[in-house]
């Protein structure tokens, strides 16, 4: 199976200091190969139970966690919460404004621990990326994320963490049009909007 590696998703998140994005990467082959089964199970509940890519991403973590639950692989070291749901988090970043800087990134878990981020706001929306870029072919995968992305305004970009946000960095303080400088070099399916410099500010180390 190849796995879509080099398709990330972007979700948009409000916090005290300002709009802010989750960067998420796709997990492993060998991640994969160890929870293949609940993961295509999950991906199958959802369009055989016709939620689809409306209700799909919302309720995606609630289905994963729903199945393993009954084949009670859910609790434990080496349950699903514990493995699979850890390394997503683990592979995902909070990419948040500074004032005078313009774009600062922490690990999710670190977001969630200081409370900046809620996980039930983003975690479906993870788990939903994680079944569509591990089960299926890249360009199946894309083209299901596209249709997620206009529903759920999110975005795909084939850039890591520190390139995306390099290409949010190349905003122009006074432009409010929304749209990236011409240096950028992310490629995602929307533009970013420039920092809120009223709420922005740098989170403790």
């Amino acid at each position: 199976m190849k796995i879509s590696r080099n398709m990330h998703l972007i979700i948009p998140v409000e916090t005290e200091m300002g709009n802010a994005y989750i960067h998420a990467a796709p997990i492993s082959k060998e991640v994969y190969r160890e929870h293949f089964f609940v993961l295509s199970k999950t991906f199958s509940a959802i369009f055989s139970e016709g939620l689809g890519v409306v209700a799909g991403p919302r309720v995606a973590y609630l289905m994963l966690e729903s199945i393993c639950k009954k084949d009670e692989i859910w609790e434990g070291a080496t349950g699903v919460r514990n493995t699979l749901v850890n390394e997503i988090i683990r592979l995902s970043n909070l990419v948040y404004p500074v004032e005078g800087k313009g774009w600062d990134t922490k690990p999710l878990e670190v977001a969630l621990e200081r409370e900046i981020v809620d996980l039930d706001e983003v975690i479906g929306e993870l788990v939903f990326f994680t079944c569509v870029s591990s089960i299926n072919k890249p360009a199946q995968a894309k083209g299901l994320m596209e249709q997620v992305n206009g529903m759920w305004n999110s975005q795909t970009s084939f850039s890591n963490v520190t390139d995306w946000m390099r290409s949010l960095l190349t905003l122009k303080p006074a432009d409010s049009s929304g749209e990236t400088g011409s240096t950028s070099s992310a490629v995602s399916s929307t533009t970013q909007p420039q920092p809120d410099s009223q709420k922005s500010g740098q989170i403790a180390g």
